[in-house]
């Protein structure tokens, strides 16, 4: 029994292996049959157009389980397939996609495997055949190639072709501007092949002023950036981001400052900013720049009068036209940009260490006053104990660069992106963050971006569209702000921080001056005062689109955008700081025994409406379309400011906790608006596809004139001329694609040098007198009313040529302009006994801007190598016509000390520098022979600088302020960039160059002259001074002197020596980047993975070695501030 029954378990066990086994083979079996099934019954729809294999497999994964297996090196991914499968079985299309193409396919689980065909010996035969267009004419230089091979050749100029082939198999035929096709052999030895244009080429669109056009219909002179062009630069606003790339547009990245933009040189004696147009709304430089280029679709320039006219008097000096991303009916799609990076100053102050300071210092008080002897202000000792250090509480050699500032700091920036919809309703939304810190120690800027799109098709011919623009930028600094100034001028002989842990109260082994203990900017930081600062961008829109015909559409759209500024600042109390000389004192005056806040407020508003109708014909040779609308502006603005003293603690944050009386309890506001009413249209005819005629025209009344001058008119027309579809052309078409020429002319206005109010009579409240012993407040006339007061107006003539040659590889544009801006506001001086502060402006001046732009482009394929460059160069001339007087108007450097110097000249240009002209040093020899000229009563040593008179003068006479001339112009002579783009298999790179050339900048004084204040620091290049050790008439720097001595001042009047050469050229950025392969990022449930790593500004060539401390896009009133470079790291991924 005890047998039978191990047996049976035996036999039991047996059975429940094989019954294992067969279940799992069943299983196996039912698996393939049912992914066979699923192959041969899912079915889903994939188009393709001119795409490739791993597009196709792209667009099966996403709808589908299955996953590709294949080897990358048995697929062509340069072939181009046309796909247009709709609800196809899955099977159905992978027989599409292999067949005649050496592949095969087979499915195990949810998974394809691609493999090779296994290749058998073929019978081959000549074939011989021409490729046509639709009108039978010729197409030269067609691709024709075998498909799975690389056996091709090309139509010659008769659009013929011969070719040996494989039996059975396929040709594909391939040309720039044409649908791709294929063809099978058969049995025929001849074929005529006709290639359809491909409309999409031929339907490139730009965005020009309230509308679309074919880019080879184009009459005006218009440029355009796409995203792709900007979206991995690691720059945090927008300009800067396109700086170089748009001949004729000048971007100046201002260290400091905002970036500047000007369109075709300066146009006026103001500012010459462009308008900025945001999806059809009117928008400003500040939301512009801080719109996350991950939302941008494209950035079109416009920049003569045919394409800027219909914007009227907002249009004098450019457009920048902005088109976000929209969404598209399909599966949502969600794609992520990251980047994480480091960025550090471009330059630092190259300051001279403290020992070298003793020594220059004792050099300037000797030349000041020689018979003291040499040593005056430090010992041979003390010098020593400066190199030494070895008494560094009393005698140090402090780098206030390198305690102030940080090498490197983080910056980073992160985009997510969502788009998709239905045939009905589409939406995008776009998130962005950016985090950047300053290279000056406690500060940094938070950016948040949110975008959203949505278009609703609520009927066939009715569409809703509304929009949600949110930018804030917040702007924090933790403890104190010290200047850029007290950074140059506290000299490196000061303490920053004894060794007691107390603050530096020593300079140069003695109690320091209370200035200098009260400005250490180290202890600046340590302090707790704040600031906090932000910046709110919105704008929200709401529009439909009605078609109530075939050719017409009518549009409206309704737009607010606000503009909210807040900032709150706070300085807190502080101890003055004890001796370290004399323990037990204080060192007075370097403390602060209030406490206060201060708040400032301020809002704009901007609504505006706009409708127009815009209908299109077209019949047989003719093409016609007419735009007419009307717009509605309003402008609201509002400012608030309060202040507070003697909080109860540093703890304290809001203003209603300081006293309600003292010096700082102050506040004040104001209002302000204005409005504006217009008429614009445009009518666009096109004749044969060859004759192109354009006119634009637009009519706004603005609140800001008086009733008589309140309506400004600008018209403009253009004309152009395709001369690449006149038969004449026909033996040409295998050189050249597209050759147009185009000329235009209009007028625009300009209302931004207008203040709100001007034409009206303006009061200030100001001041106080006495009136029967009491004090009465005093309110006067401040400026006369000008109700003459009327538009600036531009004419602009353009002259231009288009083309493309080559099946595509090279193209460029070439612009010839002429820009004449007239009734320029000027204000002149008046008598001071009118009691008149402002006097009224007047159209009175007039500026010409003459310059010729040229771009060119290379595209080329060569095997695996894709490549493309391209170059800029944009010249102007400018030169003030009229300034309706004789007399010059010479205006000191902003923000400066009143030394360098402006003017404004008929005959010369905007920007010019007015100062003394050079020529040399004096020697001693030409001291002893009497061969010098005085300035200010002051006769020259040697070592200055030889002033050379502008009229005829004995030796030892005066030189007077009427021998000054031009000694320089900050506007460059021309300005260029150049870009490289080379692309191999997976791999990209990238690198882009800018600069301008025949520029000059103004330093301030205190940057060219050591002790201008007293003590503070020399540069550098102060080491290259004259001396009597180096007594060089040409040497870069002349003798120096103490802040007391008349020779300073004598070397202190504006002159060529504060005048540096500007030109430079600058790697603007650099990127490489390694595209993920499709088979891997489709395991990860990806579209698209891209890494790359990318720098910005990381080499500058100078053409002035003096400038090596300076940023040289640094303005002669910004060359304080830093500019920065950067490297990051960064991340493209779609989903």
């Amino acid at each position: 029994m005890k047998k039978k029954r191990d047996d049976s378990v035996s036999l039991s066990l047996k059975v429940t292996r094989i019954m294992k086994i067969t279940l799992i083979l069943i299983l196996v079996g039912v698996i393939q049959v049912s992914a066979t099934t699923y192959a041969q019954e899912h079915r889903i729809s994939v188009s393709v157009k001119n795409g490739t294999f791993y597009d196709v497999v792209s667009q099966i994964e996403r709808q589908s389980e299955f996953m590709f297996f294949y080897k990358s090196e048995e697929i062509d991914g340069n072939q181009r397939i046309n796909l247009n499968a709709k609800n196809k079985l899955v099977s159905e299309i992978l027989d599409e996609i292999t067949k005649n193409n050496n592949l095969t396919y087979k499915v195990t689980g949810k998974h394809i495997i691609i493999t090779k065909t296994a290749i058998t010996s073929q019978i081959t035969k000549e074939i011989v055949g021409v490729v046509t267009d639709e009108r039978g004419e010729p197409i030269v230089g067609a691709n024709v190639v075998e498909k799975g091979t690389s056996n091709g050749t090309i139509t010659d100029l008769e659009g013929k072709f011969s070719l040996t082939v494989s039996e059975k198999s396929v040709l594909i035929v391939s040309y720039i501007g044409y649908n791709t096709q294929d063809v099978t052999v058969t049995s025929k030895t001849v074929y005529n092949i006709q290639l359809e244009e491909d409309s999409q080429a031929l339907d490139e669109v730009v965005v020009v002023g309230y509308g679309t056009q074919k880019k080879v219909n184009l009459t005006g002179s218009v440029a355009s950036v796409s995203s792709d062009e900007i979206k991995d630069r690691v720059q945090t606003d927008v300009l800067s981001s396109i700086q170089g790339t748009v001949p004729g547009v000048t971007i100046v990245s201002r260290p400091g400052k905002d970036v500047s933009i000007n369109f075709r040189g300066r146009g006026n004696l103001g500012t010459s900013e462009p308008l900025y147009v945001i999806d059809g709304a009117i928008a400003d430089a500040t939301f512009f720049s801080n719109l996350d280029p991950n939302s941008i679709e494209s950035i079109s320039f416009l920049k003569d009068a045919a394409s800027s006219a219909i914007y009227g008097s907002r249009a004098a000096y450019g457009v920048v036209l902005v088109t976000t991303k929209q969404g598209k009916d399909g599966r949502m799609e969600v794609s992520y940009s990251g980047m994480v990076g480091m960025k550090a100053p471009t330059y630092t102050q190259d300051l001279v260490n403290s020992w070298e300071y003793a020594e220059l210092y004792n050099e300037a008080l000797y030349n000041t006053n020689p018979s003291a002897g040499k040593n005056q202000g430090y010992s041979d000792e003390e010098i020593n104990l400066f190199r030494n250090g070895t008494k560094p509480d009393l005698y140090p050699n402090t780098n206030w660069v390198d305690l102030l500032f940080d090498d490197w700091t983080a910056t980073t920036k992160h985009s997510l992106n969502f788009s998709g919809g239905t045939k009905k309703l589409r939406y995008f939304a776009g998130l962005g963050y950016v985090y950047d810190t300053e290279n000056i120690r406690n500060r940094d800027t938070r950016r948040y971006n949110l975008n959203l799109n949505v278009a609703s098709d609520v009927t066939d011919w009715l569409t809703f569209r509304g929009s949600v623009k949110y930018i804030q930028r917040n702007k924090d600094v933790d403890g104190g702000t010290p200047s850029f100034d007290n950074i140059l001028i506290v000299p490196s002989t000061f303490v920053a921080r004894q060794s007691t842990g107390e603050w530096g109260s020593v300079e140069s082994g003695h109690e320091a001056s209370g200035t200098f203990v009260g400005g250490n900017p180290l202890r600046a930081y340590s302090t707790n005062d704040w600031s906090k600062n932000t910046i709110e961008n919105s704008m929200y829109e709401l529009g439909f689109d009605l078609k109530p015909l075939k050719d017409l559409v009518i549009t409206g759209q309704g737009t607010y955008k606000s503009y909210e500024y807040k900032n709150k600042a706070y300085v807190s109390l502080k101890d003055d700081v004890p001796s370290f000389l004399n323990p037990g004192t204080v060192i007075g005056g370097t403390g602060n025994t209030t406490n206060s806040m201060e708040v400032n407020w301020k809002k704009h508003s901007f609504l505006t409406y706009t409708g127009m109708a815009n209908y299109s014909l077209t019949k047989n040779i003719h093409s016609l379309s007419v735009l007419a609308g009307v717009s509605y502006e309003h402008y609201q603005e509002e400012t608030l400011m309060a202040s507070r003293q003697d909080f109860p603690a540093d703890s304290f944050s809001d203003l209603s906790a300081g006293a309600t009386s003292g010096a700082l309890y102050q506040n004040g506001s104001s209002m302000q608006e204005y409005k504006m009413f217009s008429y614009f249209g445009r009518i666009n005819y096109t004749l044969m596809d060859r004759y192109l005629f354009e006119a634009n025209f637009r009519a706004d009344a603005s609140s800001r004139f008086y009733a008589d001058n309140r309506w400004g008119y600008f018209p403009s027309f253009s004309m152009g001329w395709r001369i690449s579809e006149e038969p004449f052309m026909k033996s040409m078409r295998h050189i050249i694609d597209n050759l147009k020429f185009r000329v235009s002319y209009g007028t625009l206005g300009n209302i931004n040098n207008v203040g709100n109010y001007d034409y009206f009579q303006n009061y200030s409240g100001t001041g106080y007198y006495s009136f029967d012993d009491t004090s009465a407040k005093v309110i006067k006339e401040s400026k006369p009313a000008n109700p003459s007061l009327s538009w600036e107006k531009v004419a602009l003539t353009d002259i231009g040529l288009d083309f493309d040659l080559w099946n595509g590889k090279l193209s460029g544009t070439a612009d010839y302009y002429i820009k004449n801006t007239s009734d320029i506001l000027l204000a002149y001086n008046v008598p001071l006994e009118t009691g008149i502060s402002n006097a009224p402006s007047q159209n009175v001046a007039k500026v010409r801007n003459r310059g010729f732009e040229f771009a060119l482009t290379h595209r080329n394929t060569i095997g695996e190598v894709s490549y493309m460059v391209s170059a800029n160069i944009a010249t102007n001339n400018n030169e003030i016509t009229d300034l309706s007087s004789s007399n010059d108007i010479i205006n000191n450097l902003e923000n400066g000390h009143g030394v360098a110097k402006y003017i404004l000249r008929e005959g010369e240009s905007i920007g010019s520098f007015y100062g003394f002209e050079s020529d040399g040093l004096y020697t001693q020899e030409e001291i002893d022979a009497g061969h010098y000229y005085t300035y200010g009563g002051v006769t020259p040593n040697a070592g200055d600088t030889k002033f050379v008179p502008q009229r005829e003068l004995d030796w030892g006479e005066e030189i007077t302020d009427s021998d000054r001339t031009i000694i320089g112009c900050e506007v460059p002579d021309f300005t260029y960039g150049i870009n490289l783009s080379v692309n191999y298999k997976n791999f990209e790179f990238s690198i882009f160059g800018q600069g301008i050339c025949g520029a000059d900048v103004a330093f301030e004084v205190y940057q060219v002259h050591p002790f201008f204040h007293g003590q503070d620091n020399p540069r550098r290049y102060h080491m290259g001074r004259w001396s009597e050790e180096n007594p060089n008439p040409h040497a870069i720097y002349p003798r120096i002197y103490t802040a007391s001595s008349p020779h300073t001042t004598y070397n202190r009047a504006f002159n060529d020596y504060h005048v540096f050469d500007a030109d430079y050229f600058r790697f603007k950025t650099m990127t490489i980047g390694y595209n993920i392969p499709r088979n891997i990022v489709s395991r990860l449930g990806m579209s698209s993975l891209k890494v790359y790593l990318t720098g910005e500004n990381l080499f500058t060539i100078r053409a002035d070695h003096k400038m090596k401390d300076f940023d040289p896009e640094a303005t002669s009133s910004t060359v304080r501030a830093l500019g920065s470079k950067s490297l990051a790291l960064g991340v493209n991924v779609s989903f």
